[in-house]
C-alpha cells in the first residue's frame, strides 16, 4: 500500500476497554484527565464533549468487524486480519466473520 509497500493490516480490539460506551463515563475520564493528564476541568470538559461520541465503541468483536470491513472496502488488495485480545485470560483469537 502506497510507498511503504504494506500487504496486510492487523486489527486488535481488546475486551475490558474503557471507550465501550464512553459517554456514561464523562466524569471518570474528566476527572482522570484532570489528575493524570494534568488538564484544566473546563478543557477536559470541552475535548470529552468534542470527541466521546467519535470515539466511543460497542461491543469489540462488532467494532474490530466492522473497521476491517470499511478497510478492505478501501484497500481490496490488502490482508486484513481483525484479532481479539481478551484481557481476562491473556489470549489472542483471530476474529473470522
Amino acid at each position: 500500500m502506497g510507498v511503504g509497500r504494506v500487504s496486510a493490516i492487523v486489527l486488535l480490539a481488546h475486551t475490558d476497554c474503557n471507550m465501550v460506551n464512553v459517554t456514561e463515563k464523562r466524569d471518570i475520564f474528566i476527572r482522570g484527565l484532570v489528575e493524570w493528564g494534568g488538564s484544566i476541568e473546563k478543557d477536559a470538559s470541552r475535548q470529552f464533549d468534542d470527541y466521546a461520541t467519535r470515539c466511543e465503541n460497542g461491543d469489540p468483536v462488532e467494532f474490530v468487524v466492522s473497521e476491517a470491513a470499511r478497510i478492505r472496502s478501501f484497500y481490496p488488495s490488502l490482508l486484513v486480519a481483525p484479532l481479539l485480545y481478551a484481557v481476562e485470560d491473556g489470549l489472542l483469537a483471530q476474529i473470522t466473520a
